[in-house]
């Protein structure tokens, strides 16, 4: 029987780039190519990456010699901060394929904000709930003011974090640093996690009616502006598909893209604040 190559499958979430890379492939007979895409709940994508990750290894210490068991091993000590990563992460900073540091940060990014974009999905169409103190109506000026610090504070690191990440990337034409771009996606996610529990306290926290509009202003102002962040991992994928196509850019003269998040706050967000907080204070 012949062989032929399939795509390992990670998720549904996995970019079509990812998922077309030599990186996520595997060879398999006819038979075993075709059982295994017709049944993805008898042949999940963890059992896939195991197999070829046991066959590998077998292929290493059966076949390898003492040179390539040492360079593999060497290889595996440079990126303990991926140990916990799904495979697929894994594979490509240890396989380094063209475009690398770009496909590394978009499946970082989508394997460590999923989650916490989900859990603001959750909260926005109200399917969570988390319990939070209620606050009396002496202390509300002091929770507001404080929520509203949160909010101006929270995404202030994140245009640093860009930068950094773009940095991390390397200058065209030399390799990038895959434990800067992982660090970098870290505190992405750690950012996205810290906005999201902002979100959960102004959408559970119960107040005296006196407060409730100022709640209302302020529910969903940062989390309407968060659900951006999901789109990064597909404007990287598509600078990923220029790879190999005649983008018009050269070693010289590289191509540049841009890419633009803009935070916004509704319509007369902070008129209809100003107003209720001095209401507020009338009253306390």
């Amino acid at each position: 029987m012949g062989a032929k190559p399939g795509a390992l499958r990670y998720d549904k979430k996995m970019s079509d780039v990812t998922r077309a890379s030599i990186t996520n492939g595997i060879w398999l007979c006819r038979n075993c190519h075709g059982q295994i895409d017709r049944d993805e709940t008898l042949f999940p994508p963890e059992l896939l990456f195991a197999w070829r990750t046991q066959h590998e290894n077998w292929v290493l210490r059966e076949l390898g010699t003492q040179g390539e068991q040492m360079r593999h091993d060497l290889e595996m000590s440079l990126y303990p901060f991926l140990k916990d990563c799904p495979s697929i992460v894994q594979r490509i900073a240890f396989n380094k394929p063209t475009g690398w540091e770009w496909r590394l940060a978009a499946e970082l990014l989508r394997y460590l904000n999923g989650p916490e974009l989900k859990r603001l999905k959750n909260i926005q169409s109200g399917r969570s709930y988390r319990p939070q103190p209620r606050e009396r109506l002496e202390e509300l000026i002091d929770f507001i003011l404080e929520r509203t610090n949160v909010m101006g504070s929270v995404l202030r690191p994140l245009s640093n974090i860009f930068d950094r990440l773009m940095e991390s990337f390397g200058p065209p034409g030399e390799s990038g640093d895959a434990e800067d771009i992982f660090d970098c996606c870290i505190l992405m996610r750690d950012i996205l996690a810290t906005s999201i529990d902002h979100e959960e306290i102004l959408h559970f926290t119960r107040v005296p009616e006196e407060g409730e509009a100022l709640l209302d202003i302020l529910s969903d102002a940062l989390g309407r502006n968060l659900v951006k962040l999901s789109d990064l991992p597909d404007t990287l994928d598509r600078v990923i598909a220029l790879i190999g196509t005649d983008h018009g850019g050269t070693l010289e003269n590289p191509r540049t893209i841009t890419y633009n998040v803009v935070f916004d706050l509704p319509p007369d967000f902070n008129a209809k604040f100003d107003r209720e907080l001095k209401r507020l204070e009338r009253l306390v």
